[in-house]
């Protein structure tokens, strides 16, 4: 099985999760929520991928200066984020880290890190979106579920803004954003 029909063959299988879950869920804002998340996630994931894509394997230790962080290791943080922040819930066991910064190495994880966090959600009961009591680690307050969505979000988007310019830097026209409304 190829690695496309693998993917394809997931996000039919999430797709029937969450189709088979939303009557579970009984609030409307919730699963408006939800389903709307999940939609964003999407694009955001695929958009995200495409940066992946954009910079050729021999360029992923490229960095801008030697303070920051190199292209695979943006891309590395970015997904172990989002590995960490639903491993808060406890719902499902998180991808493994990815060993090497490798393209394929780390748009592998970085993928498993998108379903990952699109599965926790397929999975999670209505009230686990508004509990407070979720803890990334002991040095940190408590989170919402809501919340650490809305964390994985801005924080995909705000590393992946940082990749426009590491691209742009390499003489390379970054992914065109794809915004797909979900009305």
């Amino acid at each position: 099985m190829t690695m496309t029909n693998r993917r394809k063959l997931i996000a039919s299988l999430a797709a029937g999760a969450i189709r088979a879950r939303a009557a579970e869920w009984s609030d409307p804002f919730a699963r408006t929520w939800r389903d709307s998340f999940l939609k964003h996630w999407q694009v955001t994931k695929d958009y995200t991928i495409a940066f992946a894509d954009a910079l050729p394997a021999e360029d992923y230790g490229y960095k801008p200066v030697d303070v920051q962080r190199s292209y695979a290791e943006q891309l590395i943080h970015l997904a172990s984020a989002n590995a960490a922040y639903m491993s808060a819930f406890k719902l499902k066991p998180a991808p493994p880290p990815v060993t090497g910064a490798a393209k394929s190495a780390v748009k592998a994880y970085l993928t498993e890190t998108f379903d990952y966090v699109s599965s926790v959600l397929a999975v999670m009961e209505q009230k686990d979106l508004v509990r407070t009591d979720l803890r990334l680690n002991s040095r940190l307050k408590p989170h919402s579920g809501m919340d650490l969505f809305m964390r994985a979000y801005m924080h995909t988007a705000h590393h992946r803004g940082q990749l426009v310019g590491y691209l742009r830097m390499k003489g390379i026209t970054p992914p065109t954003w794809a915004f797909e409304p979900t009305a």
